[in-house]
């Protein structure tokens, strides 16, 4: 009796773990689509984006975001977290990062990025939805 509890105890705690290490890895692999959704967002965009006080081109941003993405990466559990860690500030100087839209609009990257990834959300949405269950 007592080995057939601690068998089914045992197994139980087996399948948990196993359940929340597939539930990891898959919210790390949607992490990481987003995330490089929205690097290659900012590759393709119009947009000039500026970092301390320089204009960059958006090939050098995305690089630029890839390469804090690479450093921050163990603390970045969500996209958000990305944008918030990687994509909103100088590290160096603490001031953050901006981008002008081709028609002279300027944004803070933050609330360009926030927008890019709602919009990115709702276009997954829309994905998922023309598919039945």
């Amino acid at each position: 009796m007592w080995a057939q509890k601690y068998v089914f105890a045992t197994a139980a705690l087996l399948m948990l773990f196993c359940t929340a290490t597939v539930a990891f890895a898959a919210g790390r692999e949607d992490t990481d689509r987003a995330v490089d959704y929205l690097i290659g967002y900012v590759a393709r965009s119009d947009s000039t984006f500026i970092r301390n006080g320089q204009s960059y081109d958006p090939q050098k941003a995305a690089a630029h975001l890839r390469s804090k993405y690479d450093y921050f990466r163990t603390q970045i559990q969500t996209p958000e977290d990305f944008i918030r860690l990687a994509a909103t500030k100088s590290e160096l100087s603490g001031k953050p990062y901006l981008v002008q839209t081709r028609g002279g609009r300027v944004f803070t990257s933050a609330e360009w990025l926030t927008q890019i990834l709602a919009d990115y959300r709702a276009g997954q949405q829309q994905t998922l939805g023309q598919f039945p269950p």
